[in-house]
C-alpha cells in the first residue's frame, strides 16, 4: 500500500496535459498464481497453466486524472491433465472400498480447460507525462463468470462402471488491479500495453457416479479456492 501512495505521488507530480477519453481491445497471456497453478489437492487446487486473454477496455474522464474504467475480458487457461487425473483416479482408488479395480480395468478420461469472463467497472487513474505517453492505474470490481474444465474420468470393468466429472458455470463476484501505458501513434490511436491481476473465488464440486455392483457411491470433492491470473496483454486503444 505504501508503494502505491508514492507512486500516486509520483505521477501527480508530473506535469499535466489534457485527458482524453478511450476504448481498446488486448490480446495477451493469463499466467495463473497461487492455488490456481498448483497441483496435488482436488479440494484446494486448480491445476492450471498459462493460457490467453482477451480484453475489451474504455475509460471516460470528467477531470484531469481520475476517471470511470470498465473492462470486459475472457480468459483461457489450460489444465495439467496427467497430474488432475492422476489425482483423481487416486481418490476414486482410495474410496471405492466396496469394490477391488483390477489392473486392465479400461480407463477413459479427458479434461478441457478454463475459461472465464469479466465484466467490471471501477475507477481509473491517468497521468498523461508527455503529449504521446499516458500512464494507467484501475481498481475495478463486478461480475465473473468461471467454467472449469470438464474433468470426466470413467473406468469400466466386469460390467460395473465409475463416472466422474466437475459441477460447470459459477456466476460470482470478482475484481482486477493493474496498469499499464498506452503511447500514442497519432490523435486516434495509441498502442497500449497492460499488466493485471485478476481473482474471483472459485467453488465448485466433483461429482463421482458408480453404476452396477456397486454397493454406494464415492464421496464428492467440494474445491474451494480463488482464481487468480497476472494478465500481460498489448493492444491498440482509440481516443475519442
Amino acid at each position: 500500500m505504501r508503494k502505491f501512495v508514492w507512486t500516486m505521488i509520483l505521477f501527480t507530480a508530473l506535469p499535466v496535459y489534457g485527458q482524453q477519453n478511450y476504448a481498446s481491445i488486448s490480446f495477451g497471456v493469463s499466467k495463473p498464481l497461487g492455488d490456481y497453478g498448483l497441483t496435488g489437492d482436488l479440494a484446494s487446487n486448480g491445476y492450471a497453466r498459462t493460457g490467453g486473454a482477451i480484453k475489451f477496455d474504455a475509460a471516460y474522464f470528467p477531470g484531469s486524472y481520475l476517471g470511470i474504467g470498465g473492462s470486459f475480458s475472457f480468459g483461457s487457461n489450460y489444465a495439467i491433465r496427467d497430474s488432475l487425473l492422476q489425482d483423481m483416479f487416486a481418490y476414486v482408488l482410495e474410496n471405492a472400498s466396496s469394490i477391488d479395480i483390477p489392473p486392465d480395468a479400461n480407463i477413459t478420461y479427458g479434461t478441457g480447460f478454463w475459461n472465464y469472463i469479466n465484466l467490471f467497472i471501477g475507477p481509473h487513474y491517468t497521468v498523461r507525462a508527455s503529449q504521446r505517453l499516458y500512464f494507467d492505474i484501475r481498481i475495478l470490481a463486478g461480475i465473473s463468470v468461471l467454467r472449469p474444465p470438464d474433468r470426466e474420468l470413467l473406468v469400466t470393468f466386469d460390467g460395473t462402471e465409475i463416472h466422474s466429472a466437475a459441477s460447470h458455470n459459477k456466476l460470482t463476484f470478482g475484481f482486477t488491479a493493474g496498469g499499464g501505458l498506452r503511447y500514442k501513434l497519432n490523435e486516434g490511436l495509441a498502442l497500449k500495453l497492460g499488466i493485471d491481476m485478476v481473482q474471483a473465488p472459485s467453488r465448485f464440486e466433483y461429482n463421482f457416479d458408480l453404476f452396477d455392483q456397486v454397493a454406494g457411491d464415492i464421496p464428492a470433492i467440494s474445491s474451494d479456492f480463488w482464481l487468480t491470473a497476472l494478465e500481460i496483454s498489448v493492444g491498440m486503444a482509440y481516443a475519442f
